[in-house]
């Protein structure tokens, strides 16, 4: 009897010593850096399973980026989700061999300025957009034809290309190229009514080519689209101006040039409008200010000759 009891314990406590991680499990450990090596202690990582619809685990990174932790079931896939304030996450699908002890991982995560900064440099490479930054420093360059030549090439990529059209169309206009660039910018309004670019150019170049109608229409949407730009708030001043209402149309004019304080048509008209009020010292510095920004202007003899005057 004695035998036997000693026997029975014996196995029992061969059973007990059997290290709590065999079986199904496994052991991870890995760190948290950033692009530069340095460790994230904020991160934190959660992984679940596909297998398990409700299962969930979360760990905290410790100070220096490092963590570790115990797979209960390593026969099953995981994913690893990676986030951290201020950073882009990270998710990674992984299994590892149960019974495994040396399983080790790198996360290394970017900020959000260096995804961005990435993905604007991953796109510039694709066809289309590669043409259309190369355009645009041309186009700051001055060199507007061979500009206009990468635009096109642009939209022949990637046809919806919606700033290849709008620099094409400015392009068209302001080399006399009107019926192409009111083409162009209905193509542009086609892929965002609300263009405030394409609008210009398809009133100005409507007007230019005697639409009148044209015009109409697209200043009309300019300023709906646009309300607070200095070209839609003088034109809807005009509207009072015509009508000889001053005091209708100097609230809309002083808006235009809180808006842009050099905007030439706004300092001649409100100009016209102080001094026809008697304000004769504001219609002078209204006047002298329309000179400085526009010595060329089309009311430049009149605003020089009234200054004389006054």
């Amino acid at each position: 009897m004695n035998t036997l009891k000693y026997t029975v314990i014996l196995a029992l406590s061969v059973l007990i010593s059997v290290p709590v991680w065999a079986g199904p499990q496994a052991r991870i450990a890995g760190i948290v850096i950033d692009s530069a090596g340095n460790p994230i202690p904020t991160a934190t990582i959660t992984y679940t399973t596909d297998e398990l619809t409700k299962f969930e685990k979360t760990i905290s990174v410790k100070h220096d980026g490092t963590f570790k932790t115990l797979i209960l079931d390593a026969t099953r896939v995981y994913v690893f989700h990676v986030s951290a304030t201020g950073y882009i996450g990270h998710d990674e699908e992984f299994k590892v061999a149960v019974g495994t002890t040396d399983n080790h991982f790198e996360f290394v995560l970017k900020t959000t300025t260096e995804a961005n900064a990435q993905l604007v440099q991953n796109l510039a490479e694709q066809p289309g957009y590669k043409e259309l930054e190369e355009g645009r420093e041309l186009l700051k360059a001055g060199q507007k034809d061979e500009a206009k030549i990468l635009f096109e090439q642009a939209l022949a990529a990637v046809p919806d290309l919606l700033p290849a059209m709008e620099y094409l169309s400015q392009i068209q206009y302001e080399t006399g190229d009107l019926k192409n660039a009111l083409i162009t910018a209905k193509r542009c309004l086609e892929e965002d009514e609300e263009s405030f670019g394409c609008l210009a150019i398809a009133a100005n170049s409507s007007e230019a080519l005697g639409d009148m109608e044209g015009h109409d229409r697209y200043m009309s949407l300019y300023q709906e689209f646009n309300p607070e730009d200095p070209t839609s708030l003088f034109n809807q001043a005009v509207v009072f101006l015509n009508a000889m209402d001053d005091e209708k149309a100097k609230p809309l004019l002083e808006q235009c040039l809180d808006a842009d304080p050099e905007f030439p048509k706004c300092l001649f008209e409100y100009g016209m409008v102080l001094l026809r009020s008697g304000d004769i010292d504001g219609a002078k510095a209204q006047f002298e200010k329309y000179l400085e920004v526009a010595p060329d202007g089309v009311d430049a003899a009149t605003a020089a000759e009234t200054v004389k005057y006054l």
